[in-house]
């Protein structure tokens, strides 16, 4: 597997399969995950809090995390992998997208964010 030329760092939510953590891993990615951090079933909030402040890109696959709370200030600097669609095809989404994800994640400024919703066959990109 090709390792990424750029580095980014990622917090997995508790429902990202590990196969897509180990994927990001073997390019060359530093991954956190959710359970050996904070409470498995800590609230949408708090995994938003905990990843911001780590400095790390949320990996996401839970539509609440779209919603209007996540557009507060608090959470103006939190950059956002959003995936979509059933289970098994999450890993070859994350797959099919990853040069374009990589090369626009690391193009973000240190005080703006980005979010992205990948899901097969469509990658696309928010900044606001």
């Amino acid at each position: 597997m090709p390792r990424a030329a750029i580095k980014l760092e990622f917090f997995l939510d508790n429902n990202i399969p590990d196969s897509v953590g180990r994927y990001l891993q073997g390019r060359g990615h530093s991954v956190l995950r959710q359970r050996y951090h904070i409470a498995h079933d800590a609230a949408d909030p708090v995994v938003g809090m905990t990843a911001l402040q780590a400095g790390r890109i949320l990996v996401t696959w839970d539509k609440d995390f779209n919603s209007q709370a996540f557009r507060q200030p608090r959470f103006a600097l939190l950059s956002r992998l959003s995936l979509s669609g059933e289970g098994p095809t999450l890993l070859p989404a994350v797959k099919e997208h990853i040069e374009v994800l990589e090369f626009q994640f690391a193009r973000v400024p240190r005080q703006g964010r980005m979010v992205a919703f990948a899901k097969e066959g469509n990658c696309r990109f928010r900044t606001d």
